[in-house]
């Protein structure tokens, strides 16, 4: 895959996880090989060249989908058995392929459901929960707050995007939660009244950041001199043996024009985090001490 076409697969990756969020994405990528599997047509000597070069580029996403790439890297380790024996024909590579990658994307799901289950003993009676995007995890634990548990709160809705918000209303009023939407830059009129606040994060990386949504670090920063608790719901498959600047986060640059000045604006996709900020850290294994090492890491 040449540069050009490889940056549009970035894009494409960037854009439907900004739409539909990193688990979802994730989810997609897997189901989205699988198709791709079934229908490949090449010689044998050439399937685990191909799948490899499709991991390698996968790998180099702007910013890093470190959950994909995980489950990816053990996918390429466990086909290598097949893939490398004399003994095994194309059908059978394709077959153990979408045997192993089914697997995966169950793993992913379960890892996801029992974070959502240890993220409803966070939720009590008369919260008013600061949520700046529609994370799924934080989504559906609080829809299942609500509807199992019949817990009675309120979330302050920071608006991230359009689309975002929107699906995070959505699940919100479907569930009869109560909710109020706020500009991110005006918190501070709404802190006081906040009891916690929920985050999800596309990465945890090994030197203690969390590569978050655009815009958090501003919301996490301010509830955090204002003693209000930071909540990280995450699947252990989102942490990384990489530092925070190799997560090759996304930098844009639009040419800007007003009353006849002229500039340069720049943005990053993500926001880095520094763990210190984050009081309670709970994965699929529960709460976890802040003290990331690579014993988390899968």
């Amino acid at each position: 895959m040449n540069e050009k076409k490889q940056n549009n697969l970035y894009k494409i990756l960037r854009d439907i996880s900004e739409f539909m969020g990193i688990a979802r994405i994730t989810v997609l990528a897997l189901q989205g090989l699988i198709v791709s599997i079934k229908e490949l047509k090449c010689e044998r000597v050439e399937i685990g060249a191909l799948l490899g070069e499709f991991i390698d580029i996968i790998r180099e996403s702007e910013p890093k989908v470190i959950p994909l790439i995980h489950l990816l890297e053990n996918f390429k380790d466990e086909i290598k058995k097949y893939d490398e024996s004399d003994t095994v024909n194309l059908e059978e590579v394709r077959t153990q392929a979408i045997r192993i990658l089914t697997d995966k994307i169950e793993i992913f799901k379960s890892n996801a459901r029992k974070v959502t289950e240890r993220g409803l003993d966070y939720v009590r009676d008369d919260d008013v929960i600061i949520v700046h995007s529609a994370s799924s995890v934080v989504t559906n634990i609080l829809v299942r707050a609500s509807e199992v548990r019949n817990h009675n709160f309120k979330v302050i809705v920071l608006e991230h995007n359009v689309n975002r918000t929107r699906q995070l209303i959505q699940a919100l009023e479907k569930a009869g939660i109560e909710y109020e939407v706020v500009r991110a830059y005006n918190l501070d009129h709404y802190i006081k009244q906040a009891t916690k606040m929920f985050v999800g994060a596309l990465t945890v990386t090994s030197d203690r950041k969390i590569v978050a949504p655009a815009g958090s670090a501003g919301a996490i920063s301010l509830c955090h001199v204002n003693n209000v608790a930071v909540h990280l719901f995450v699947n252990t498959l989102h942490f990384s043996y990489r530092r925070s600047m190799d997560q090759h986060i996304y930098q844009s640059r639009e040419e800007m024009q007003t009353a006849g000045f002229k500039y340069s604006l720049s943005t990053h996709s993500h926001c880095l985090v520094d763990l210190d900020l984050i009081d309670h850290v709970i994965t699929e294994s529960g709460e976890m001490s802040k003290s990331v090492s690579s014993e988390y890491m899968p």
